[in-house]
């Protein structure tokens, strides 16, 4: 055990307040290096144990709490993704109809343009996300 890093761990962390202590002990208390660890619990043993543990159980509620918006987030991220990817679907399918009924009603040129540009921008939108999906299951296996 290097006594120089142990001394600089030993300071660091007495100048740390209760609250900073018990973040650092809920998040990196299994990965401190022997030198931190053992630094750590010196600092702990001064402290009053029961102001610790439940700066300590505060923590880990905020943890918690922050960790459970994250996920409403990304799921109303999800949720915003596929409305908007049906949005263009159906954005699409109505120039293929406008394209199919132009084109029945005896405008040709407009009809099939407008069909043509809904396939196109469809098949664009979607080779697009399949390729994007593609590239992050290189990067991602448990990517969907």
């Amino acid at each position: 055990m290097d006594q120089a890093q142990t001394a600089y761990f030993l300071d660091r962390y007495a100048r740390m307040s209760d609250e900073e202590l018990s973040y650092l002990l809920v998040t990196r208390g299994d990965s401190l290096s022997e030198e931190a660890s053992h630094a750590l619990r010196t600092v702990l043993g001064g402290r009053d144990p029961t102001l610790l543990r439940q700066e300590v159980q505060a923590t880990t509620a905020d943890l918690h709490a922050q960790i459970e918006r994250a996920e409403h987030e990304a799921r109303k991220q999800q949720k915003v993704a596929r409305l908007q990817h049906n949005g263009i679907r159906i954005v699409c399918a109505v120039l293929l109809i406008v394209g199919l009924i132009a084109w029945m009603s005896g405008h040709a040129n407009e009809g099939i343009g407008f069909a043509i540009g809904g396939i196109a921008l469809f098949l664009l939108i979607e080779i697009r996300r399949l390729v994007w999906r593609f590239i992050a299951a290189l990067f991602d296996p448990n990517a969907r």
